[in-house]
Formats: C-alpha cells, structure tokens, sequence
C-alpha cells in the first residue's frame, strides 16, 4: 500500500504531438488552453479529471474512449526511475499529467461550461485560419485539404457560412394614430392563444404560435426526445415526432403526437388511430430533399425496436416518396390517410424551398385535402448532409412563406389549410416576420437544442455529442423534466416578445397578424426588396374569393352516410351475424363509400367481409378492424394499406361475360401487418412496400418495386402496447407517467455500461418474425425492376412455376441492408443492384424454409380457377416438387447484402 505522507504529487498540463507534416499538417481549428495554478493562483487546474469524463469527441479514434482529453498517472521511486504503482518498490513522486489533443476539438464548450476551476479556454487557432487570402481564405483550403486526405464529407447542423438574411435589414410598421399602440399585459390586444392548426374537421388545439420541429428518434437521445416532447405537452402544442417513431415508453403521449411518414416509412405503424396525426415528408431543408442515412453502428437494438428493422445495419431512406410520383396521385394518397385515419386526425405535408416550382407544388397540395403545410426554408439545420448541401441550400424562410401564403390566396384556399415556417428562425423578432408573411406557426428546431446544451460544434452525425442531445450513450447528461420546463420557459418568453409587438401594431388577435406584412424591407437583396421593399399594403395581398371544395375526398364519413344512408342501411341489412357480403356492382358503389359502410358494419359487430364484383375500388380494407376479408374482382390502388392481423383473399370473378381478374393495382397493402394476403392474379408496383409483417402470397408477377423498404418483423412489443387509457387523461397525467417511465429507464441505465443497457432491447427483438412474400410468375410477363429495393430484413421468394428463361428485371435487390431474395431461374450479375451478392448453392436451413413456403403457396392456389395456363402450370410446378423436391431448389439462388456476412461475424 503507498504510504501517501512522504508521496510529493507533481502535476502537469501537455499537448499531444501532431501526426501530420507538411501541407497536411493542418493542425485544430479550435486550441484548448488549460491554465495552471501558477498562471492563475487559486483558478488553476486540479487535476480532477472533470474534462476528461465530459469531453466524448474523438473523430480519428471513435472507439478509443476519450475524447480531447487525457490523465496519465506515472510513477517514480527515490531513483526517479519509473515503476509499477502495485510493484514492491517504493513510490516517492507521482506525477499526474493532463494530455489535450486539440486536433479533435469541436468547440462545444462542455470542457469549459463543466470545469469547476474555470481554468479551460477554448478559441479559433490562428495557425488554422490565418492561411490564403480574401478570395481563398482558410475555409476553403482546408477543405481542399480535408478531402485531399479522404477525410469525411459529412457534416451536420450550421456551416456558419455567413448570416442569415433575417438577421438584418427588417422593419416592423409602427403603429398609426388611427389605431394605437396598447398594452398586452393588460388589455386584450395581441393575444395569440385557443388557436388551432387545421381548418377542417381535423383540428389540434394550440397555446402558443412557436412550435418544435420534425427530429427522429435516434437522431436525437432518448432524453432529448423526451425533454422536447415533454415541453410540448407542457406548451400544450403538437410534437412532432420525425422519422424514427415514438418509444413505447413515451405512448402515453400519444395523443399529442404527429408521426412523419418519411421515404423510409420506419416503424410499427399500429395503433395510429390513438395519434394526432400523420405528416408525409416530401423534403428536409438542409439537405434539398434528399433522403438521410443512419449508419449501422447508430442502429442500435433499440432503435431497430422502433423501427421495425434489423439492428447494426445500415438504414437508407430514398430521395423521393415512391407511393406518389406525381401532383396528381397525392389526392390518392391523401385518401387513403383519411380512410385510415378518419375525419378528425390532421395530414400534414414537409414540402422544401429549393424547388423551381415551389409555389405550384404548395397549391397541389392544399387540392390534394393536406390539412396543413409545413415549410421547409434553406437556414434550416439537420443532423446529418454532405457539405455540398449545407453550401447551396434553398431559399429564405420569408420569402418562402410570402410565396405559399400568396399562391394559396390566389386560388381561394388558403382558409382551407394552415402554414408552419420553419427553417433559420432564430428568435420572437423572426417568428414575428414569418407570420406577418402568412404563416400561421413557426417551427423553431435549434433554438429548442440550445437549451439542452447544443452549441454547433458540428458533431451530430458522429454520434459523439458531449450534451447528450445527438449521442444516445451520453444521454443520460440531459434531465428531462428540468429541461422540458427550460424549452418551455424560452418558447413562452418569445411568445410574450410576439404578442407585445402583435399588441404594438394595433392588432388583437393571432388572425390579425398571419399574413397582415406590416413591415419592410431594406437591405441589399434585390429579389425581398422587390417582393417587400416596394408597394403598398394592398397590393401585397389582393382580395380573392373563398372557394369552396366540393369534391369527395373533403366529405365526412357522417356527411357521406346521411347524404347516402338509404344505400348504406341496404348494404348493411345483410348483415349476418359477424359477417357481411357487399355487391359492389363494378361501378355501383364508390371507394370511399365502401370505405364508410366497412367501418359502421365493424362498429356493428363484423368481422368478415365479402365484397363481390370489385372493379378497381380504392382503399379497400384501409383502416378497418376485421379478422376476414374476400374480394372477387379488381383491387384498386392504396388497398389494405396499414391493416393489422386480417387475413385477405382475392379471388378472379368468372361470373361476367369476361373475367375480372384477381389483380391488385398501385400501391396495394403499403406499410401493412397483416396475417396474410393472398392475391390469386398479379399485382402493379409498389406491393407490400413498407411492409412490417405477414406473410404476402401473390400467384402470378409483380410490377416495379414491390417490397420496397420490406422492414424486419413486428416486436412483441408493439402487439402488447395499451395506450387507450391516456386517450382521455390530463396533461398532468401523461407527463406523470412520462417521468415514470423515465425513471425505470434510468434505474437500469445507470446500473450498467451502454452496450450492456441495450441487450434488454435485443432480447425483445429475438421473438419477431420477418414478413415474406412469395411470387408464382404467370405467363404475361416476369417481376419488375428494383425488386426488394433498400429492403431490411423481409424475405422475398420468387418459384417462377412458369419457368420464365428471365424471371426478373434489374436493380435486384438494390440498397438492401438485410434480408434475402430466393430466385428460381437465371440472375446475372448485370441485374443485381448496388451492394448485393448472388449465392449459388442453399443452405439445410434455406431448404427447409423454402419447402415450407412451396407448399403453402401451392395449397392456397391450387383449387383457385385464375385461368387456363396458370393453373396447368401450377398444377404441374406442384406435381414436380412432390416427386423431386432437390431438383426445384437446386433452381434457386439467394441474394443478400455485401454487408451482412461481415455484420454477423461483428455481432
């Protein structure tokens, strides 16, 4: 044992040696000052380690375990030979020495917020920046430099280019004598509270006109997400929610939330009806639409729980919504939301301000019967883009919303939809020009972030983020319920600022100032200055008409039901016990209406449906509760989308001079649980995309990019999910059980290390089963392209009975990150998609999994009369795999990602 009385301690502070020279030797861009005692007596460094334990930030050696800062602890004897300190030699001197590698330094300032000394100074390294002149300065060459040494170009939040446009150059109108100035403290003037977002049947009730913004789960830490979503209750305003889902945990919340439905369609998608609603993303800000990469190392266990994918693998989300290609398939889309969802849950669509044809795609979508918009503008952050993006992003957010507000008004619509702004509103001054320029709300997503610690330093997309906001191991740092009372201390102290200036321009309520432009323009860009800086108010804002919309897609269930209850008490009169048959007539009855009589004959006790004669009704099945459902006839585009433990059946109609085959058009079973669906024809494109769970049976061909983003099976978790009883509880109630939530959540976490807490999260993933879907082929033609496309872990099965030469088309498999592709048939490597690989030969396993989906596939379709040469095909594919089953699979060949060998081996 060391004798600490004649042990002399000798402290030290030492900077890390560089590992570069010459041009490459860049050097910090930020240096890291650590006074001692003698510089600063009584503030110096102690040696306590403190800087040590917060600093996480380590690009060059992520898995070293430290950051910018290191203790070393050395021994000597009396010699001043160094030695073991559990040696039998005795210690005389230890030396503590402090290692700083400013190199990794992101200026995050937690070393310095942290230090109880106060003895640490962080700064711009003058080596770093004084390099090149005013045209090339140090900015650009050392990224020149950056990329020349294969440095990553992956960057996130600001660049911190320059400053934004709203910063200056802006005048708020006084006050005339005609309508005084008054005081909102104590006369009613300025208000803006009881407002709602939404202007149809679907409404949320709102306190305040500053909102948080779209940030998923997993791109933010449990305890960010929390803080946020708990401040939201607290704001009593909508949390949206981002791609990633809502925890189970935070459920309870569930009636506050708005889930985005990105390009990734991640999650369970169950239980939706208890949401606030839905919001399809069509474009992020920061990165000009783009689709966003979550690598495998940040898809842990338990955000694969959430999302329904497979764990350390990494997860894509394409650039575009493929479910709707054009203006014209989003009234479609809509329709199928609204099928889902009923009349009273908001749709809302994330559109961006770097497209040509803004304008135009804000009107299509307020046709299309969104309930509200919100705008994307180019100040906007992100938590993860490639430097080209966040160089050239799109167009400032008054403007943005000056053009939306305009164009709807032009067409007489825009009392039919609200307008969030979002993007580069830094304070209550900007939020108050935003919705002088017509919008309605305004998104604050950075601002919400600086007060659980963000301070840029630019390392959200490293997962190292020493706050606890963007690295989930870390986010322990972040108290939730302190934070949520901070987030909603900033959110009403701007609100306050908002309504006494409301209040200064004569103005009484939140109607009076969206879209009143009681203010100018005059700064140096010529295309504000023209839109803001000239004309008069009036001219600003032209009187239209309001114009009313009459078509279908707007109609209630209730207004559809009385303007047609003589039909529906028809159709429903043949109620049998828990079953109903429905003469759809071809034509006689229409989608939505089928849609309505489904939903009142399950709220009448049904449970199985026939519905007979169907030719190309939409939204089939869309948001209905049954266990059963049979369609003879022609299944219409967005069917049984989001349904949940039904088994479905469709079946050709021979009953008509001419055969009504048993296909399915666009976009049929979309992000969909079912028990099974069976489709004794073929289907078009987009089938089974985003599919969760279930087994999918199709007897004939697909068409192009059938199971698109297949996900990996639904956790036991969300099956046994029970949020009923917060449907109707307080506020007080839902953060109650948020915190207790939490606290179980903490109680385990601070027990153990991080990759010890997520094995509980693992071991809930072991019991999933994985959705498969399995493709007979029919003579007319082989499967489309991009089949499996970006797919996570669903099992995709082609038997080819016609034995098509060329059974499918290219891009196979393209972007796939875990599952697999069994092919019966000739697959050239030319047809393969970007990070696959065919195998040759099948495993016992594969076998034994094949063999059972072969006899299931040929029992549910072989006493199904699809047509001639089908069913002689079939019957002889069946008669073959009975008397040589080896000689069918040795047909077979299985594709899987690049990755998923190395990842197995890693886990």
């Amino acid at each position: 044992m060391i004798d600490k009385k004649d042990i002399v301690i000798q402290r030290s502070i030492r900077y890390t040696e560089p590992d570069e020279k010459g041009i490459f030797a860049q050097g910090a861009k930020y240096w890291v000052k650590v006074t001692d005692d003698i510089e600063e007596p009584g503030r110096g460094c102690v040696h306590c380690s403190t800087c040590v334990e917060s600093c996480t930030h380590n690009i060059k050696e992520p898995g070293a375990g430290h950051g910018v800062f290191t203790m070393e602890e050395r021994y000597y004897d009396d010699g001043g030979h160094r030695v073991s300190p559990d040696s039998s030699d005795e210690i005389n001197l230890i030396e503590k020495i402090l290692w700083i590698n400013p190199d990794e330094c992101c200026n995050c300032k937690r070393c310095v917020k942290m230090c109880p000394q106060r003895a640490i100074k962080v700064y711009d390294n003058p080596d770093y920046h004084d390099i090149g002149v005013n045209l090339t300065g140090h900015e650009q060459i050392n990224n020149i430099i950056s990329r020349a040494g294969g440095k990553s170009t992956i960057s996130s939040a600001h660049l911190g280019r320059g400053q934004s446009k709203m910063y200056t150059d802006w005048l708020i109108d006084a006050a005339e004598i005609l309508s005084p100035t008054r005081d909102h403290m104590n006369e009613y003037a300025g208000q803006m509270r009881n407002m709602t977002l939404g202007k149809r049947a679907a409404r949320f009730q709102v306190d305040t006109p500053i909102f948080d913004v779209h940030q998923s789960y997993g791109s933010n830490s449990h305890e960010a997400i929390l803080a946020r979503m708990m401040a939201c209750v607290k704001l009593g305003r909508p949390f949206f929610t981002g791609e990633g889902f809502v925890h189970p945990d935070m459920m309870a919340a569930a009636s506050h939330c708005i889930l985005q439905f990105g390009s990734g369609g991640f999650g369970p998608w169950v239980e939706l009806d208890k949401f606030a609603g839905i919001s399809m993303k069509y474009g992020q800000d920061a990165k000009k639409g783009k689709g966003g990469r979550l690598q495998d190392k940040k898809n842990d266990y338990e955000i694969a729980l959430l999302r329904c994918v497979e764990a350390l693998r990494h997860l894509s989300s394409p650039n575009p919504q493929h479910l709707q290609y054009s203006i014209e398939e989003l009234p479609m889309r809509v329709e199928s939301l609204r099928a889902l969802l009923g009349d009273d849950k908001l749709i809302g669509a994330d559109v961006y301000g770097t497209a040509w044809n803004f304008a135009e795609i804000c009107v299509a979508i307020a046709k299309a019967g969104f309930d509200y918009i919100t705008i994307k503008a180019g100040d906007g952050s992100t938590g993860a883009a490639h430097l080209v993006d966040l160089q050239n992003r799109g167009l400032n957010i008054i403007y943005l919303t000056h053009m939306a507000d305009m164009a709807l008004r032009k067409e007489g619509l825009r009392e039919h939809i609200s307008l969030i702004s979002e993007g580069g509103v830094m304070d209550s001054f900007h939020a108050m020009l935003a919705m002088l320029a017509g919008a309605d709300f305004v998104g604050m997503g950075m601002r919400t972030l600086h007060v659980l610690g963000c301070t840029l330093c630019r390392r959200c997309h490293t997962g190292q983020c020493a706050w606890g906001i963007t690295s989930r191991p870390y986010g322990h740092r972040i108290d939730p319920a302190t934070a949520s009372d901070n987030i909603a201390r900033m959110v009403r102290s701007f609100h306050d600022d908002m309504e006494g200036m409301a209040a200064g321009l004569g103005m009484s309520n939140h109607a009076d100032v969206v879209g009143a432009r009681r203010f100018r323009y005059h700064g140096g860009d010529p295309l504000l200055f023209a839109t803001f800086g000239q004309g008069d108010h009036p001219k600003q804002v032209p009187h239209v008409s309001i114009k009313e919309r009459e078509k279908k897609i707007f109609k209630s269930r209730t207004a559809t039901y009385e303007e047609n209850k003589e039909v529906f008490e028809r159709v429903l009169s043949g109620i049998e016990g828990d079953s109903l048959k429905v003469d759809v007539g071809f034509d006689k009855i229409e989608s939505m209406h089928i849609n309505h009589i489904m939903k009142e004959a399950v709220d009448r006790g049904v449970k199985k449906f026939f519905l007979d004669n169907v030719m190309g009704q939409r939204t089939l099945g869309t948001g209905i509760r049954c266990e059963e459902i049979t369609v003879r006839g022609l299944v219409g585009n967005h069917s049984f989308a989001f349904v949940r433990d039904v088994k479905i059946n469709v079946i050709p109609n021979h009953s008509t001079i001419t055969t009504v085959p048993a296909n399915a058009q666009v976009g049929v079973a979309n992000t969909s649980n079912p028990e099974e669906i069976n489709i004794a024809g073929e289907v078009s494109d987009l089938f089974a995309a985003y599919s969760v769970s279930g087994t999918f049976r199709v007897a004939k061909s697909g068409g192009v990019r059938n199971l698109l983003l297949m996900k990996a099976g639904l956790p036991d978790e969300w099956k046994n999910i029970d949020v009923e009883r917060f449907q109707n509880a307080s506020d007080d109630e839902i953060l109650k059980e948020l915190i207790k939530k939490y606290q179980h959540r903490r109680a385990k976490r601070v027990k153990t290390n991080w990759q010890d807490f997520l094995k509980q999260f693992e071991v809930k993933l072991s019991g999933r089963r994985a959705p498969v879907a399995v493709y007979g082929l029919g003579h007319e033609k082989g499967m489309g392209d991009y089949f499996m496309e970006y797919a996570q872990g669903g099992i995709g099965i082609i038997l080819n009975i016609v034995n098509r030469m060329n059974p499918i088309g290219y891009y196979v498999c393209s972007g796939m990150t875990a599952g697999a592709a069994y092919i019966r048939g000739r697959v050239t490597d030319g047809q393969l998609g970007k990070g696959v690989r065919k195998i040759e030969y099948l495993t016992p396993d594969d076998k034994l999994f094949l063999t059972g989906h072969i006899n299931s596939f040929i029992s549910q379709f072989k006493d199904i009369d699809i047509d001639k040469s089908y069913n002689e095909s079939l019957k002889e594919f069946a008669k073959n795999f009975k008397s040589n089953p080896e000689q069918i699979l040795a047909d077979f060949c299985k594709i899987i990602p690049i990755s998923s060998l190395s990842a197995k081996s890693n886990e």
